[in-house]
């Protein structure tokens, strides 16, 4: 099937890689534009060949690698705005989004997601240093998985032990409803400080430190023209000690944020988004949304967290060329 800018691709290979999608972002609350990213570059060549149709056009080669760019970025947006849209009122529901926490973190959110597309950065730079943040996280996340790790953060074990038996419990049951009542609890929320209880257990944010990490965050994502996942993920459960239980839908409501912000810039800055090609992409980020939090809650609190680990670790490589410089054609 052909699609604008003379890509030619086949629409299904398009639409079960907006599965994945979906459901990676919807589950661990991260790497939805790192993948939609991935599907448009790796998979579908989307970039060279707009930018081969644009230059056809009369465009220059500088311009038409520029808005080829920007459009890339475009699309990782929207397919991280779409999936918090079928995700977060399933997390909602559980009571399983830290919506005080998303309101403070996204105070700083508007304000990077402003700046972040203004810094200028060639396409070239723009993959490798996209590569060596995503490498960082990967690395970082994988060590949060050890024994080492996780022995330093005790309360983040009890939560998921309770939560873990909680939902082995309800599979007998089939009463889902019960999992809202351990949720996200408010007890105290002010301009210096933010409390709330989570499973048994009580958190301690500091608001003006939640916004100030959200600034320097929609910075460098929307720089990248991402959601902001890859780098909330392992500042809220890193820094403020939180279980991914919660952290998934907080983070995927703050990306909302974000997104929405840069992508407005960069249609300022001359991306052109094949509708088309991102529709497809979008029923398939659907269907992967609704299926990602129905099945979150079996796995286990390690496990999701190596899981996305094994992505930003593998891609991070890719995207600084390690696996080109060592002849692996990935």
């Amino acid at each position: 099937m052909e699609f604008a800018y003379g890509l030619d691709a086949n629409p299904f290979g398009i639409l079960f890689w907006g599965i994945i999608v979906g459901y990676v972002f919807s589950t661990v609350g991260a790497a939805g534009a790192v993948l939609t990213f991935i599907g448009q570059t790796v998979l579908f060549k989307f970039d060279k060949a707009m930018i081969k149709h644009l230059i056809t056009t009369g465009m220059a080669e500088s311009e038409a690698k520029a808005a080829a760019k920007n459009t890339l970025k475009v699309h990782n947006l929207m397919a991280v705005i779409f999936s918090p849209l079928i995700a977060v009122p399933r997390y909602f529901k559980e009571k399983r989004v830290a919506i005080p926490l998303a309101l403070c973190v996204a105070v700083g959110v508007v304000a990077g997601a402003v700046i972040g597309p203004m810094i200028p950065m060639s396409m070239k730079a723009y993959k490798f240093w996209f590569g060596v943040v995503t490498f960082l996280i990967g690395i970082r996340l994988f060590y949060e998985t050890t024994d080492y790790a996780r022995n330093k953060k005790q309360k983040l074990k009890n939560i998921s032990k309770k939560f873990e038996e909680k939902v082995k419990e309800l599979k007998k049951s089939g009463n889902w409803d019960e999992l809202a009542a351990e949720g996200f609890k408010v007890n105290n929320f002010s301009i210096s400080g933010l409390k709330f209880t989570f499973w048994g257990e009580e958190f301690s944010i500091n608001p003006m430190a939640a916004a100030l990490g959200g600034f320097f965050i929609a910075i460098i994502a929307s720089m990248f023209g991402l959601g902001g996942g890859f780098l909330l993920v392992p500042y809220l459960s890193s820094i403020f000690v939180l279980p991914m239980f919660v952290v998934s839908g907080t983070s995927i409501t703050i990306v909302l944020v974000n997104s929405v912000i840069a992508i407005i810039s960069y249609l300022a800055k001359g991306a052109q988004p094949d509708l088309m090609f991102m529709g497809v992409m979008l029923v398939g980020i659907a269907i992967g949304s609704f299926v990602g939090p129905v099945t979150q809650k079996y796995y286990k609190e390690k496990y999701l967290r190596m899981f996305l680990a094994a992505i930003l670790f593998f891609y991070g490589l890719r995207f600084m060329g390690v696996w080109a410089a060592l002849g692996i054609p990935i």
